[in-house]
This record gives C-alpha cells, sequence and structure tokens, in this order.
C-alpha cells in the first residue's frame, strides 16, 4: 500500500526501562507501519540490560527515523517519563508507544485517518483517539480479543467524571494533538511536583481530554497487548474471588487516591474550567467531610463512578 501524504508532523514518543526481551520486535512493528511518516522519539529510563545497546543499533539504521532523547533527570517511572518525552518533543499529533507491544500494520493509519475526518472546530480543541488491543502471552500467544472486554471496560469515550475513577483510555494505542498536550503542560514544573496525585500519564491525558475538549473512540484493535509479570499495569481477572476480595479491602483507599487526584486538577486548571465545574471537583475532593449517604448521592448525581455493576457496587459500599 502506498504512504498517505500527510501535512501534520507525527511522532511516536517511546518509553523504555529493561525492555531488550521484545524491544526489537515493537520497533520493526512501528517502523512497518502504512500511512503516514513519522518520527520516532526515545527516552531511556536507565535501563541496565542491553536496551541502550538496541536502541543505539536501531538509532544507528534509522538515522532520519528515530531519535534518541539525553536521559531524563526530573524522576523515573513510565508516568515521569512519557511527560519528559513530551515535553521534549515538538509536533502536530502524538502517538505513546510501550516497548513490550506489536503495532498492528495500520496503528498509525487508522487514528490518523479517523482524526483528519473530525472538523476543524474540533480538532482545535484537546483531542484524544484511543482504539482497543488483543492480548498475548510473553511468548506471543493468542489470549483475548480485547483487552476493554477482558477489564469489563467500556468500548467508548466514557463520561468526564469516570477518569478520576477509573481509566479505559490505554496509552499505547492513544493518539492525541498539540492542543492536548499544551493544557496538560500548561506549567510543567508544577506538573512534575505532583505526579505522585496523578494515577498515570494516560489518565491525564484522557481527564484532560474529557473535561476540555474530545476522546473518540476507534472502533479496532490496533495493538497486541503483552501480557506477562512486568507489566505496570496489568490484565485482571475482576471476576476472580482474589480480585474481588483486594478491591474490597482496598476500594476506600481508591476513592480517597480519586479525591487527591481531583484536588490536584482543580487547583491545577483553576484558571481554564468553568466554575460550576470546578465547584463539583473541589466538593469531590473534600467529599470525606461528608456523611455516607451524602457521599453516595453526591457520586451517583455527578457520575463519578467505576465501570460495571459489581465495581459500582463496592465503589459504594465502601464510599
Amino acid at each position: 500500500m502506498e504512504k498517505m501524504e500527510s501535512n501534520l508532523r507525527i511522532c511516536v514518543l517511546m518509553a523504555t526501562f529493561n525492555g531488550a526481551s521484545y524491544l526489537r520486535e515493537q520497533l520493526d512493528s512501528i517502523l512497518a507501519q502504512i500511512g503516514p511518516q513519522i518520527s520516532i522519539y526515545i527516552s531511556d529510563d536507565g535501563s541496565t540490560d542491553s536496551t541502550p545497546e538496541i536502541l543505539e543499533d536501531f538509532a544507528r539504521q534509522f538515522p532520519a527515523k528515530i531519535f534518541l532523547l539525553p536521559p531524563n533527570t526530573r524522576g523515573r517511572g513510565a508516568c515521569s517519563n512519557f511527560f519528559y518525552l513530551m515535553q521534549n518533543v515538538d509536533s502536530d499529533l502524538y502517538l505513546l508507544a510501550d516497548q513490550d507491544d506489536l503495532w498492528m500494520p495500520d496503528h498509525v493509519q487508522s487514528l490518523y485517518e479517523r482524526y483528519r475526518n473530525l472538523s476543524n472546530a474540533k480538532q482545535a480543541l484537546p483531542t484524544l483517539l484511543f482504539s482497543d488491543m488483543k492480548i498475548i502471552t510473553s511468548d506471543g500467544r493468542f489470549l483475548a480479543h480485547s483487552f476493554l472486554n477482558a477489564e469489563k471496560l467500556p468500548n467508548d469515550a466514557a463520561p468526564a467524571h469516570f477518569y478520576f475513577m477509573q481509566n479505559n483510555v490505554s496509552g499505547c494505542v492513544t493518539l492525541f494533538n498539540q492542543a492536548l498536550k499544551n493544557y496538560v503542560l500548561k506549567n510543567p514544573d508544577l506538573l512534575w511536583q505532583n505526579l505522585s496525585k496523578i494515577p498515570m500519564h494516560d489518565a491525564f491525558l484522557a481527564t484532560t481530554a474529557a473535561i476540555f475538549g474530545n476522546i473518540y473512540f476507534v472502533r479496532k484493535a490496533l495493538s497486541l497487548y503483552r501480557h506477562h509479570d512486568k507489566n505496570t499495569v496489568g490484565v485482571q481477572d475482576i471476576t476472580s474471588r482474589k480480585h474481588i476480595f483486594e478491591r474490597l479491602k482496598n476500594q476506600s483507599d481508591d476513592i480517597k487516591r480519586s479525591m487527591q487526584y481531583a484536588e490536584f486538577f482543580a487547583k491545577y486548571f483553576e484558571q481554564e474550567l468553568k466554575a460550576g465545574e470546578l465547584k463539583i471537583l473541589q466538593e469531590f475532593a473534600h467529599l470525606e467531610s461528608k456523611s455516607k449517604i451524602q457521599r453516595i448521592l453526591f457520586m451517583l448525581r455527578h457520575q463519578f463512578l467505576k465501570a460495571g455493576s459489581l465495581r459500582r457496587c463496592v465503589q459504594l459500599w465502601n464510599a
């Protein structure tokens, strides 16, 4: 298939850490993309395996396509590394890449075409697109057709307040625009100081897009998600007794973290939020001061709810 011509710059941002086992295969899958031209920017987080050597080898082979960033000195971990990449790469559109997945050949093209079909007015807003993933084992065996179905997560954009409680947007299957990046990085120093209050980089992108712009779902599995014991976030069987017990045990802490996240979000975007939305987030952040029934009614009324009846029952029981 011929390459599509694109007048928009498109950059893939990849964060790596000790990913030598799968890195070559993933980079090959990104380099084999059909559709618009892309550049790949990579930041390694202090790997102690052969990841740096693999990256240097690819950068030598593809000097006009792959670019390695200097080490991130502001923090460790995937969340910090992806924000570092966003802060140091300038483009029109961005895609995020994990080191151990495999991209389907039309990963970039499918997301890009959907974005290009949006109106100019919608493209001017903070905009994020995401897709589903298939799940494979560490050695490439097929596990499931849908990550979202396996996780019992919505197969579409969710109500904005959902993203303070849970996230159905996996960073490794997203495309977002410069307008969204500008919102997310409006105050980089404040962001770096409060990374511990943010669930993950993709959750912050999704929340910001849901509040200030738009999220769109592309109904295709555009990546093979490799499920193994080193995943930062992995697939969980939410129907298992063990998982249900853990969720019951930890639900109160989950709600507190959601309140903390909302409090930071309200402070970070205090000037941009509409007065009514700012008040709701501030009230949610201090929900512990209310009675249990008031907390439950508030979350129901303003849709601070997780996905699925089981999760919601557990959430509200522990509110």
